[in-house]
């Protein structure tokens, strides 16, 4: 199956996409396009991509399978100290669902997609 879609993002993105010293701390002021600006360039880089994958194919399941988000429920976050809760992410939403992930969404779990700023991670 072709990645065509990604290939278009690319396309569009490369020069905004060059290597910075220290990406992490790399935060775009610009947020009129929905992304926090308070994400590093990398992670509003696969916001979009999430987003156009959504878009394209649908939602991901909860599933580990290929369509899969690998959801773990709130009782199996191992990340919950963390911060790293479905709740900090940036694709939750406060009626309990997800931008990407199709079904109810428990606050305290966690999915391999998720995007949550520096600030709301625990270390």
């Amino acid at each position: 199956m072709p990645n065509y879609w990604l290939s278009e993002f690319e396309e569009k993105k490369a020069p905004d996409m060059e290597p910075v010293e220290d990406p992490e701390d790399q935060v775009s002021d610009d947020s009129e396009d929905g992304t926090n600006s308070a994400l590093s360039n990398r992670q509003q880089s696969l916001y979009k991509l999430y987003e156009m994958a959504v878009e394209e194919f649908g939602m991901f399941d909860k599933s580990s399978g290929p369509d899969g988000a690998h959801y773990a429920p709130a009782d199996k976050n191992p990340f919950k100290e963390e911060g790293l809760v479905c709740n900090n992410c940036e694709f939750y939403l406060k009626s309990g669902n997800c931008e990407l992930v199709s079904g109810k969404i428990e606050p305290e779990a966690i999915c391999k997609l998720w995007i949550i700023p520096k600030e709301l991670i625990k270390k």
